[in-house]
C-alpha cells in the first residue's frame, strides 16, 4: 500500500528542478568533475520525490495533531518519529537531541 501511495504522489508533481541549475550547483564543489548528463535529471526527479514524500508524510502528522497547516513543528515531529528521515535529525534539532530520538526510535 504504501508504494502504490508513494507513486501516486510521485505522478502528482507538477514542479521540477531544472537540470542545468543542479548541474551548476553539484559541479560548485571542487571534488565534483565532470556531470554526465543524465545525472542532473536523475537527481532533480529523486529531489522531487523525497520533498513530496517528507510533505506527505508531515501532513499526516499534522493531522494526527489535529493541526490544519504544515508548520516547523509539525516537519520536526516528522523528521524525528520517521526512520526515513532519520538522517536529518542532527540538521534540525543538534546532535544531543538527535542521539536521544535515535534510542527511542
Amino acid at each position: 500500500m504504501e508504494q502504490d501511495n508513494s507513486s501516486e504522489i510521485f505522478t502528482k508533481i507538477k514542479t521540477h528542478f531544472p537540470p542545468a541549475k543542479i548541474k551548476k550547483i553539484m559541479q560548485t564543489d571542487e571534488d565534483i568533475g565532470k556531470v554526465s548528463q543524465a545525472t542532473p535529471v536523475i537527481t532533480g526527479r529523486s529531489l522531487e520525490f523525497f520533498i513530496a514524500m517528507l510533505v506527505s508524510r508531515s501532513g499526516q502528522v499534522a493531522k494526527e495533531m489535529g493541526c490544519k497547516r504544515i508548520s516547523g513543528d509539525v516537519m520536526k515531529k516528522t523528521i524525528m518519529t520517521d526512520e526515513k528521515f532519520d538522517f536529518l535529525r542532527e540538521l534540525v534539532c543538534g546532535n544531543g537531541e538527535a542521539k536521544e530520538a535515535g534510542r527511542e526510535a
